[in-house]
């Protein structure tokens, strides 16, 4: 198998020994890296809050991507008193999708983070976000990519389009689509914008934007996305928001 065809085989087997025994430990686990990364993630108070809520529930599969013994072993020890199948966005959408042997309709949850698409979209080197590529959690690799385009979105060059799905005076859900201007490799970051914070929901690639894409993903009417669990609505439901532009280079 090559190197992307074997990380992902010992993927599945570490998702099939977790779901059996509910545990994964260093020494036993096919995925030894994982078990380091997701205890350092969790410890990590700091590198927690970049991430807001999701749902293990996919909106393409209205079903679980991962089992609750893996919802469970992510969340183990973290404050918050998160109940499956609403939990950390950050552990979920980079460790729980490495474990996720659910097809989608895009195919499996794990590809965004076993192939260069995503980094070269952001300007990263192809290998930054790839799972064994270094130490350094995950988690912590994204959120350090995604934010400041997130964040910032009209500072930041590699922008194509962004605009906000305003909730209230307080809350917006923020979408940004980046490009690779040699490449195209083109990707997304979802969040949540406050006030006094932002927080990722999900970030991966996506096919190069045209025009008459953009104008109709900005004439949709306001929802949130990307499995997204807000705390007063149902993932995916809509709400009577407006949608404001950013940027817009399509």
């Amino acid at each position: 198998m090559t190197g992307e065809e074997g990380l992902s085989a010992e993927l599945s087997a570490t998702a099939e020994l977790l779901s059996r025994t509910g545990d994964l430990d260093e020494s036993s686990a096919p995925t030894p890296w994982l078990v380091r990364q997701v205890l350092s993630s969790q410890h990590d108070d700091v590198q927690l809050t970049h991430w807001t809520a999701s749902t293990v529930i996919d909106d393409n599969v209205q079903a679980p991507v991962f089992d609750e013994a893996t919802f469970t072993w992510l969340h183990r020890g973290l404050p918050g008193g998160y109940e499956f199948p609403n939990g950390h966005a950050g552990l979920m959408h980079t460790y729980g999708y490495l474990l996720s042997t659910v097809i989608t309709p895009y195919g499996l949850k794990r590809q965004r983070w076993l192939t260069n698409d995503l980094a070269i979209a952001f300007g990263k080197e192809p290998t930054y976000l790839q799972p064994t590529a270094s130490e350094t959690p995950l988690m912590e690799r994204v959120a350090s990519t995604v934010l400041p385009a997130l964040s910032d979105p009209v500072g930041t060059t590699r922008v194509v389009l962004a605009f906000d799905e305003v909730v209230d005076t307080v809350n917006a859900m923020r979408t940004v689509f980046v490009a690779d201007p040699g490449s195209g490799s083109t990707a997304v970051v979802y969040g949540l914008v406050t006030s006094s914070k932002t927080q990722i929901v999900s970030t991966f690639p996506v096919q190069p934007l045209a025009q008459e894409w953009a104008r109709t993903r900005l004439s949709e009417p306001t929802r949130y996305r990307f499995n997204y669990a807000p705390p007063t609505a149902s993932p995916g439901s809509a709400f009577d928001g407006s949608t404001e532009v950013l940027v817009s280079r399509v």
